[in-house]
């Protein structure tokens, strides 16, 4: 009978070594990167965009391509880490686009805790969520989702850019 549950402690330790070796190496396979924050143009401009970002080449092609076709007009853009969304005052911005990727199964759960604490200004928040199949996105703001192409960032950078011209007029 000893032997019985010493088996059973033995297959279940297993288990859940093996299950915490998986969650470890999806997280560092999968994971993306920090990004280091930026701003361009005079924050003293009266168009304000903040753009809240994890690192990965679609995500950076996404912000490139955005700042870009603002960074010669007069509009005060700051680019961060998703991770610093917390400390983020929604009223010092017209516009916040958010992009994120899904994280098993889910947004990441600062986005989650962002647009929750500022849903009574939801109509400043563009979320942008890759995943796997390109369908998930948060309901109840103005969100878009896809998957991470690269060769499609330009024609999703396009379609931001459309609704951030809507939240600027």
């Amino acid at each position: 009978m000893k032997s019985k549950i010493k088996n059973r402690l033995i297959f279940f330790g297993v288990i859940v070594l093996l299950l915490g070796a998986f969650s470890f190496w999806y997280k560092t396979t999968y994971s993306m990167e920090e990004i280091v924050g930026y701003s361009l143009n005079s924050d003293a401009l009266s168009k304000k965009i903040a753009i809240a970002t994890q690192g990965s080449p679609f995500k950076n092609a996404l912000v490139t391509n955005i700042v870009n076709h603002y960074k010669k007009d007069s509009v005060f853009i700051n680019v961060d880490d998703i991770s610093k969304l917390p400390t983020l005052s929604v009223q010092e911005y017209d516009v916040i686009i958010i992009i994120h990727t899904w994280e098993y199964g889910n947004p990441p759960e600062v986005v989650s805790q962002f647009i929750n604490k500022n849903i009574s200004t939801k109509e400043k928040l563009l979320v942008v969520a890759t995943s796997g199949q390109g369908t998930h996105k948060i309901e109840g703001v103005d969100a878009l989702a896809g998957e991470s192409i690269l060769e499609n960032a330009s024609d999703l950078s396009n379609t931001i850019i459309e609704k951030i011209e809507m939240l600027l007029q």
